[in-house]
Formats: C-alpha cells, structure tokens, sequence
C-alpha cells in the first residue's frame, strides 16, 4: 500500500513538473506572437519637408527592431533610398511611406514639398576687365534666389591661378603674371564670369 501510494505521487510530481513546463512554454510562445504594434512605437524625423529640386535630407524612422521600407508617390517628384535618404527632383508634392517590414498597419507618410526657385548670381565688376601686373583685386558676388538678393554663399574659382577668400562671397586675387585670368563665382550650377587681361602696364 505504501509503495503504491509512493509510485501516485511519484506520478502526480511528473505531471505537475509537465504542466509547469507547459503553461511556461506557452507564455514564450504568446510573448513571441503578441501583435508588435502592442510593443513598439512607430517613430519618423518628420511629416512634411520641404527641399529645393537639387537637395536630399534622410528621414529617420524607427519602430522597434523591425526593418523599415521606404517607397514614393511619384519618383517624378522625390526618390528615396532604402536608408531612407530623400531626393528632390522636380517641383511638386509626393508623399514617402515608411513602413515596418513585415506588420501589417504600421506604417508613417511623410509629405514632401519641392520648389524650384530661379537663380541669377553676379560680380560687382565688368564681364572683361584689364588689370597691371601684381595687383590684388576684389571680386564680391551675390546670389539671387527667385529675383531677390540673399545670404547664400558661392564658390569661386580662379583660373590659372588661386582666390583668397575674404569673406563668404568676396574672393582676392593676386595677378603675378601678365596673361588672361578668368574669375568664376558659381551657385547650384549658376554663375558669373570675368575675364581680366593683365598687362606690364595700362596705357
């Protein structure tokens, strides 16, 4: 009798620890399938952005350990990458989704605005210019954007020879030779030109 009751509870000890087992593995496996919109948050830089034809600016999504897919309304308008790097391309309004690979629901929508503005940038010199030998000369630049002046800054180049640069826009060139120079002052693919004749003397 003794050693029956010994073997029942042996018994009942076994199905104890299986159960135990059980329910745990059970909690793992509803922990592991629990909807994930329940977990995490879906974060995103921002919801609207507003880029120039030439400009990029990634856009920085996270939600949770999940990947994120980009895509764009209209490529026409804005590409972006799969890091999620936005690119303008025409002027226009396209919308980027962010989505969490692989849950369906989640997912963020940045609106994109992109403006073209015309742009003009001048020198405050004549186009063609003579200079003597040796002289340092000035050379100020202005960028405008849509017909007004602004703060944006060029970049000059000197040929055949370098600028020191004053300030953002004002450039100071050295002629140590006798010959034609050529003093560029570009913006976004625009610019302005003078050609200076440097001579042994002006008569």
């Amino acid at each position: 009798m003794v050693k029956t009751k010994k073997i029942i509870g042996f018994i009942l000890a076994i199905i104890a620890t299986i159960g135990v087992c059980c329910l745990t593995a059970c909690k793992k496996d509803e922990a592991k399938n629990a909807d994930p919109k329940t977990t995490y948050s879906f974060a995103i830089s921002k919801t609207e952005m507003t880029l120039e034809s030439w400009q990029s600016e990634k856009l920085e999504c996270r939600y949770g350990d999940k990947k994120i897919v980009f895509s764009s309304s209209d490529d026409n308008i804005a590409t972006v990458a799969a890091d999620g790097t936005v690119t303008a391309v025409n002027a226009g309004v396209a919308y980027i989704t962010a989505k969490a690979d692989g849950v369906e629901g989640a997912e963020k929508m940045c609106k994109v605005t992109v403006v073209k503005y015309e742009y003009r940038v001048e020198i405050d010199r004549d186009t063609t210019i003579t200079a003597i030998k040796g002289a340092s000369l000035d050379f100020v630049a202005t960028v405008y954007r849509g017909g007004e002046k602004s703060n944006l800054t060029v970049k000059f180049t000197v040929t055949p020879t370098a600028a020191t640069i004053i300030d953002k826009n004002t450039a100071r060139v050295t002629f140590s030779a006798t010959g034609e120079y050529t003093v560029k002052a570009e913006y976004a693919g625009v610019y302005a030109v003078v050609t200076v004749k440097v001579t042994d003397s002006i008569a």
